[in-house]
């Protein structure tokens, strides 16, 4: 993978994130904290892991392995959510523009949260953040419709549309 493919897709994934908090932001606070069961129990928890995962990530670009999670509580509301996330996609965003064709093929080593050590090339890093926030978006788009919201549809070929 080439470096302009990570940063359309990454610019894909950040579009996609957008377009679902612009939706999440309708539902009142209940409804953003109402267990509804599933993999994360309401849009709320879901929402806060795919942020989680995707700082986590770009920690361990940096070279780190934190064991933090974050907590859906610390994050009452999609405004205040959404904040956070927006520092997070910045810092994806400059760290994918800085990344060299050697850059994104090299072997990036981390430690996950159960103490064992993983390497892949970056590129595949980057790709497996893309299609976890992906997996888990499509979890909240289900959420939206139980709870009566219709989710916007968030395809690769959208945003191409959409965006250019």
């Amino acid at each position: 993978m080439d470096p302009r493919t990570t940063q359309e897709l990454c610019r894909h994934n950040t579009w996609a994130n957008t377009a679902t908090l612009e939706i999440a932001a309708r539902l009142t606070p209940e409804q953003f904290q109402r267990d509804l069961g599933g993999s994360f129990a309401s849009v709320q928890a879901t929402l806060t892991h795919i942020m989680w995962a995707e700082w986590l990530w770009l920690e361990r670009w940096a070279g780190g392995s934190p064991t933090d999670v974050f907590r859906p509580q610390d994050f009452p509301s999609v405004p205040v959510l959404g904040s956070r996330w927006g520092q997070i996609q910045a810092a994806q965003k400059r760290f994918v523009e800085s990344l060299t064709s050697e850059a994104i093929q090299q072997v990036a080593r981390y430690v996950n949260l159960k103490g064992k050590t993983w390497e892949y090339p970056l590129w595949r890093q980057v790709y497996h953040v893309v299609n976890h926030s992906s997996y888990h978006r499509g979890q909240v788009a289900h959420q939206l419709r139980q709870l009566g919201i219709a989710p916007r549809t968030t395809d690769f070929l959208n945003f191409c549309d959409e965006v250019g």
